[in-house]
């Protein structure tokens, strides 16, 4: 009898034991890195949805499937799409997302404690050492920054010296009364040329929290002054197309200087498309930086392969070599930034954009009230 129900208790127990082995190991804020690297082996598997360079990108990750013996597979897609998917999956207990990538601002249109696992902050090694806010959201540690896309000034050293270029809102003044015409930015199609009048605008309207999105009538009428600088310079600056505009025309030789992308300009000059003098700089009034991040969704099914991936994905030999590949510029403090187009001095002078829709109202009411009137 005893035999018996001694047999009857093991069964029992044996399904919850496996129950809770599963339980636990999915757990991972209750495990050491060591363990959470081979809970992450034994998975051996992450689907990162990923928007942009995914052939690239199947490329770069051969490093860490190499190290790790973890496959990382990226699905065709675009950010849409991928950010509609983790959506309708959500009430599934298992999605077919580990990992996703998304634009720094993309965070302010869900929850994150809602949507994605973690906070990551404490779950990785450098944890602290990442950026968790990013296009004026901060996502509270949901998900690091792991590309850094900076604005600055591009120009043609063919047509213009590095002791003409100007870095003050004085300077510029006097660049566009030397040289008219041959400053160019973009309003709409692309965030170059908004980044070059936020960067203005806040430069001259010191007043105003920029870190607020809240707008207003009154607050927007702060930004007059603002208004009268662009307005008084009208013949001293061309506005383009688009930010693809915009380079193609200085690399043609029309233009000295322009707004522009680090990782845009660094991503035509190794596919050959512009030339490979081009350069950039920041002015010392300070131009925005924005970046993408990355999360693994709630309902994960490879959790700890994800946090292992992205633990490689933001570390500083893999944004360093990011940096030299594609011109990003680096989002880990002790990557060396020396490889990208924008000299490493300079990146102090990097800002964060203005929150929204605030931010967004600038780029309207400067159309309005500089183009349109």
């Amino acid at each position: 009898m005893l035999k018996k129900v001694a047999l009857l208790m093991l069964a029992t127990a044996l399904p919850m034991a496996i129950f809770n082995t599963k339980a636990e190991a999915k757990d991972l804020s209750q495990m050491n890195w060591e363990e959470i690297v081979a809970q992450a082996k034994a998975e051996g598997r992450v689907n990162w949805f990923h928007w942009y360079f995914q052939d690239r990108f199947r490329e770069q990750v051969k490093d860490f499937e190499a190290e790790y013996g973890i496959k990382v597979t990226i699905p065709d897609g675009d950010g849409k799409a991928n950010m509609d998917k983790m959506l309708a999956e959500r009430s599934r207990a298992e999605g077919d997302i580990d990992a996703i990538s998304l634009g720094g601002a993309a965070l302010q249109t869900f929850k994150s404690d809602e949507l994605l696992y973690g906070p990551l902050k404490p779950l990785l090694p450098e944890g602290t050492k990442l950026r968790y806010a990013i296009e004026g959201v901060d996502n509270k540690g949901y998900a690091p920054a792991f590309w850094g896309n900076q604005t600055g000034i591009a120009y043609n050293p063919a047509r213009v010296s590095a002791d003409e270029l100007p870095h003050t809102l004085d300077e510029f003044v006097a660049f566009m009364k030397k040289n008219p015409g041959e400053l160019g930015f973009n309003v709409e199609n692309g965030g170059s040329g908004p980044a070059f009048i936020e960067s203005v605008t806040r430069a001259i309207v010191k007043d105003i929290d920029y870190t607020q999105g809240a707008s207003s009538p009154e607050k927007l009428a702060k930004l007059a002054p603002a208004w009268a600088w662009f307005k008084e310079s009208r013949d001293g600056y061309i506005i383009t197309a688009s930010n693809a505009d915009s380079v193609t025309r200085l690399n043609d030789g029309e233009f000295k200087i322009i707004a522009a992308w680090e990782d845009q300009i660094a991503g035509l000059q190794r596919k050959g498309e512009i030339s490979k003098d081009i350069k950039l700089y920041i002015p010392s009034f300070g131009f925005p930086g924005g970046g993408n991040v990355i999360g693994i969704p709630a309902n994960a099914k490879h959790k700890a392969a994800a946090l292992v991936f992205i633990n490689w994905l933001t570390s500083a030999k893999t944004q360093a070599k990011f940096a030299k590949t594609f011109g990003i510029a680096p989002q880990h403090p002790d990557a060396d930034s020396s490889v990208g187009l924008i000299p490493a001095a300079d990146r102090k002078f990097s800002t964060a954009w203005s929150a929204k829709p605030f931010g967004d109202e600038i780029k309207k009411a400067f159309t309005g009230q500089v183009l349109q009137n």
